[in-house]
């Protein structure tokens, strides 16, 4: 296959011109001036990497859990991914006893889906690994990490477990960061009321990776810089962060990038919900029926009071508010979105950019921000021109309220 575009970001620079590949590899590009007679054009449109969001709950009406339709609803996931761009992606799960969720992605990852490639399972069991979240966003609960159910995670994931968030100031918060280190896993500093003292010593002993930088986590005062001013100042951590503008105002994130401005070791997600992708409206909680959601005008998530209720926009509208809104290069944004995470997890010498040799997970997008196409290991896996309506309808039937 050979696709032309006039601004095709590969890993060393922006190229015009043709794009080759074969099978699932990228393994050519041949300048614009080339006679090339058959080829997919997208020339007016940008070619980035493919994006890898690594911290995913749901998208478009649709659950990894897979708990009302097993594999069928693990499918429309992936689906509504690659509309978004996204070519690989950690499902981030919580492991029940007694269902098969874990082994149905196990499972899947054995076979050709027509959507985002699931590299590795993320666990963020904030109820029994962390700290529950309070009114007012901050975590609450004094619960001991549930070393029956660490286990049990690793035990169940068929060793796909790649990314497990853990409170590391809790009993056995220790015990569970040399457990999963031992496995391979990498931890996440997850709803955690560290101090900095305290967080600094977790990151000593191995945790990896902030989970949503900012947010369920002890914030920076003049006197005590807690979980947050620990995650800024040490240099080897890796950090996620949400980049709507909502769950962290823009001026904190160019704060942010100023305290740590080594880019490579920022991880754009979007920590979406099922209820990402909906159209505006009022929504029926999934697991509460008692409460509901507000999906605005500009597809953001909110409670009838207005704060925050999860996360539904997607990473490449991060994109957008990085380049557009705080003037970040684009090639400095979609390496936090593909490349940064591929090498924080070990796939970065097949995946998270564009060069020769590597994956050809590309996604294809307009001026607007918009996903135009996403191609997964060479397959094309979204087409805005033929995958149309794809959020859940049975969602919508259940949970819509009104407008």
């Amino acid at each position: 296959m050979i696709i032309r575009s006039k601004r095709i970001y590969f890993e060393d620079g922006v190229r015009d011109g043709y794009l080759v590949t074969e099978g699932r590899k990228i393994v050519g590009f041949l300048d614009k001036s080339a006679a090339v007679k058959d080829y997919v054009d997208y020339t007016d449109h940008r070619i980035i990497p493919g994006i890898f969001d690594t911290h995913n709950h749901g998208t478009h009406g649709y659950c990894p859990q897979g708990f009302q339709k097993g594999k069928e609803e693990v499918y429309g996931y992936l689906k509504g991914l690659a509309a978004n761009g996204v070519a690989n992606v950690f499902p981030t799960m919580e492991f029940y006893e007694g269902t098969n969720n874990y082994k149905r992605i196990a499972e899947i990852v054995q076979e050709e889906v027509d959507g985002a490639t699931i590299l590795g399972i993320h666990s963020e069991d904030t109820e029994r690994l962390g700290h529950r979240v309070g009114e007012k966003g901050v975590p609450i609960g004094e619960f001991p990490v549930d070393m029956d159910l660490v286990r049990a995670t690793w035990e169940n994931a068929e060793g796909l477990l790649k990314l497990c968030g853990v409170a590391p100031e809790k009993e056995n918060g220790y015990e569970a960061i040399d457990y999963l280190n031992s496995k391979g896993v990498k931890v996440a500093f997850m709803h955690s009321d560290a101090t900095y003292e305290e967080a600094m010593e977790a990151f000593k002993r191995g945790v990896y990776v902030s989970t949503h930088t900012c947010n369920v986590m002890r914030g920076i005062h003049h006197r005590n810089m807690g979980g947050l001013g620990a995650c800024l100042l040490d240099e080897d951590l890796y950090n996620e962060l949400i980049c709507d503008f909502l769950h962290v105002r823009k001026e904190m994130i160019t704060l942010m990038f100023k305290v740590k401005p080594n880019m490579d070791k920022w991880i754009m997600i979007s920590d979406n919900v099922t209820i990402a992708g909906a159209p505006p409206g009022k929504y029926r909680d999934f697991e509460d029926e008692s409460r509901y959601h507000i999906i605005t005008e500009e597809g953001f998530c909110l409670d009838p009071n207005g704060r925050l209720s999860g996360s539904a926009k997607p990473v490449l509208y991060g994109i957008y508010n990085l380049v557009e809104k705080l003037g970040l290069p684009m090639e400095t944004v979609i390496r936090m979105a593909a490349l940064n995470p591929a090498r924080a997890y070990g796939f970065d010498e097949e995946k998270g950019s564009i060069k020769l040799g590597k994956d050809a997970d590309l996604a294809v997008i307009d001026d607007a921000y918009q996903c135009v196409a996403t191609y997964a290991n060479g397959r094309k896996v979204f087409d805005r021109d033929v995958d149309k309506n794809l959020f859940n309808e049975e969602y919508l039937r259940q949970h819509y309220i009104s407008e």
